[in-house]
């Protein structure tokens, strides 16, 4: 393993929090509360706890993250308010002004170095919202402990403070691998109060000072909120497919077309076909007739980083109005891990360097960082709102993969013309290109967040995260057709499940897991074992026939509309411990939340037993294992339920938000989405998909 300058030069680095898991701790609505404390995970190569914590004293630092305009308004309504005295100096100094030129300040700094302009009062509302870093707070260390590897279905395990396995397995921190819990206090500034009498909540980053080997900064880390979580929103997001190469294509195919006349392209694509091998050939579906392209490419291109760069805006906007809470992001964060720039030969010497993967892009998107402007990138802004990732199968993948393949070109709006344009930069390795590596994550495990499974509690709210694995090759024709399964959910996430069940869900509690991989993903037509009759010319009847609202005004009964009987259920989905998945889904949660398909599909569970169902009757509970777990029922509920009574009534709810990167096989045009779910008086409201503009 080659350990990375970075971590090698660095004597401890913070864990957790971190951005893609970041720490809740509530304040009082009135903020009376001004002291508080809280917990963070290291890892170090000082192998005593002594002298760990004389190594992290006057080291940590909080940085509260403001907000531009409002602090360009405190500062003006500062500066309205000046005294008599102010105003006298004025006066006396008003000669002297007149024979020396007096200096205009027209821009102010923040704590971390960065500049803002001074504008005048009525144009601070067309300003947009910017990320502001307030005075640097000093955390106090009271006390320094070992942390212990400690696995999801131990009884200790700490959603926060318990390094897993895997880190130490994979040598994610390199010759990092002792670990501490830190307990430190530390005392809110004027300034975040006064913020937090604006805002619903304010975050911070984590700033580990290092004299001479590089600061560690775990960015927008704790999260002080005022919430009491009876009433809140919060957006799902999936399937970003960020990558490098997504800002390089729409300028590489300008260019092509430019160099290229159009009695040259037959040739070229011939010549492309005889360029790629047989197995290549096997996995480009045939191209279709030529139609007539009447849109520019920068009105058709799909950029997934821009779309991911546009709802940061979106969402900005309903922070600075109190109107969001948090983020989910449900896996395939990223397309692939190593740059596709990077050539064949050096990638083996990388060992999956931040620097030079696309984790790298995913949280310079999210930070708005530097990066090198191309022609079709839209401008940025850093994201205001807590973020709580977990890996899709994508997420595990090392390299890039050839556009072409599957008309996946498609996809981001090119034609079959234009794919040849990315011939020379893109082209692939087929065997490469379906390789999984658990190391591709070892950028997000160190930058964004170490821990795979987690959940979280808000209130009566209970979040559940679960990693749903790599690409699972039990189905090598649904994989090479594009509709892989997943790994997950191995035996130990279903023993923290239940864990979770016996010590933290209670009755009456709203219960949401986020799983990248579907638990319920049917395919478009019925099993040819099962028809309610013979269909005419042998065509099976398809999934949207089976709509609950379709099927009720033709008078069927429940049983007939029912889908689980009927359907494959397990169409590119999880391909382990799918029935005590579903159970859980029935008994345990209001709303289930995956991605994966790319496509907006939503279920209903009901008790197929027609009996109620009691999930608190034993003790302690077990998931079983049965052959009908569930009866499912197929709908677009999220348009179809109109009020709060109609959703708690029909609940719980099994859904997959379509992609906000790119669209599916079948939808190519179904991009940017996103998922916006409100609960209200503490029950589910809403759970509407929406769309960024593009």
């Amino acid at each position: 393993m080659i350990e990375p300058e970075y971590l090698k030069h660095r004597n401890s680095l913070v864990i957790s929090p971190n951005l893609g898991h970041p720490l809740y701790i509530g304040i009082d609505s009135k903020l009376k509360q001004r002291e508080f404390e809280a917990k963070l995970l290291f890892v170090s190569n000082i192998t005593n706890s002594t002298n760990f914590e004389g190594f992290l004293r006057k080291n940590l630092k909080l940085v509260p993250i403001l907000e531009y305009k409002w602090k360009l308004t405190k500062l003006l309504e500062k500066k309205k308010k000046k005294g008599i005295w102010d105003k006298l100096k004025r006066f006396f100094a008003r000669g002297r002004k007149s024979r020396q030129k007096t200096q205009v300040i027209k821009e102010f700094t923040d704590s971390k170095g960065d500049t803002f302009d001074i504008v005048q009062r009525e144009r601070i509302e067309k300003l947009k919202p910017r990320a502001f870093r307030g005075d640097i707070i000093d955390c106090i260390v009271l006390n320094v402990q070992n942390a212990y590897e400690c696995e999801i279905d131990n009884p200790k395990y700490d959603d926060y403070l318990s390094p897993q396995n895997y880190l130490v397995k994979h040598e994610i921190f390199g010759s990092l691998n002792k670990f501490y819990s830190a307990t430190i206090s530390f005392g809110l500034t004027d300034e975040v109060i006064e913020f937090l009498n604006s805002f619903n909540f304010v975050m911070f980053d984590i700033l580990q000072e290092n004299p001479n080997k590089g600061d560690r900064i775990n960015y927008h880390s704790i999260v002080i909120s005022k919430n009491d979580w009876t009433n809140f929103k919060f957006l799902h997001v999936t399937d970003l497919h960020l990558a490098e190469r997504n800002d390089r294509i729409y300028e590489i195919v300008k260019k092509w077309q430019k160099s290229i006349r159009t009695s040259e392209v037959g040739e070229l694509v011939a010549q492309s076909v005889k360029a790629v091998s047989y197995f290549q050939r096997l996995l480009m579906k045939r191209t279709e007739e030529k139609v007539e392209i009447t849109k520019p490419l920068r009105k058709r291109f799909i950029n997934p980083n821009n779309n991911f760069r546009n709802f940061i805006k979106l969402a900005n906007k309903q922070v600075i109005q109190n109107d969001l809470d948090f983020i989910v992001l449900t896996g395939d964060l990223i397309d692939f891990s190593i740059l596709s720039k990077i050539n064949k030969e050096r990638r083996k010497s990388l060992d999956f360097k931040y620097e030079y993967s696309n984790w790298r892009i995913f949280k310079e998107i999210v930070l708005n960082k530097a990066q090198e402007k191309r022609r079709g990138m839209a401008s940025g802004e850093e994201l205001l709102c807590p973020i709580f990732t977990i890996p899709g199968n994508h997420d595990f993948r090392p390299y890039h993969y050839d556009l072409r393949w599957g008309n996946l070109y498609k996809k981001i709006g090119l034609t079959a013309t234009e794919a040849i344009a990315l011939n020379e930069e893109l082209m692939a390795n087929p065997i490469s290109s379906i390789t999984k590596n658990f190391r591709a994550l070892k950028a997000y495990l160190i930058e964004i967040n170490s821990s795979l499974d987690f959940s979280l509690k808000l209130g009566e709210n209970i979040f559940v995260f679960l990693n749903s694995g790599s690409d699972s090759f039990k189905n090598i024709i649904d994989f090479v057709s594009g509709h892989p399964s997943v790994t997950g959910v191995t035996n130990k996430q279903i023993r923290y499940l239940e864990d979770l069940i016996n010590k933290t869900i209670k009755p009456g509690y709203n219960t949401f897991l986020m799983v990248h991989g579907p638990p319920i993903n049917p395919k478009k037509t019925m099993k040819k074992t099962f028809s309610l009759s013979k269909p005419s010319k042998d065509k099976m009847p398809s999934l949207e026939e089976f709509k609950e609202s379709i099927m009720e005004k033709l008078g069927k009964r429940p049983s007939a509309i029912r889908i689980n009987d009927k359907f494959d259920l397990k169409f590119g989905t999880i391909s382990s411990n799918w029935a005590k998945i579903i159970k859980f889904c029935l008994e345990y949660c209001v709303l289930t939340l995956s991605g994966h398909t790319h496509q907006l599909r939503e279920f209903r569970l009901s008790n197929p037993r027609q009996k109620s169902i009691n999930p608190m009757t034993t003790n302690p509970v077990k998931l079983e294992k049965l052959d009908t777990p569930a009866a499912v029922y197929y709908d677009y509920y999220s348009d179809r339920l109109k009020n709060q009574d109609e959703v708690e009534t029909n609940a719980p709810y099994v859904v997959q938000t379509p992609a906000l990167g790119f669209g599916s096989y079948f939808k190519p045009g179904l991009t940017g989405a996103y998922r916006e779910i409100i609960i209200e008086k503490g029950k589910l409201s809403s759970f509407q998909v929406k769309y960024v503009k593009q």
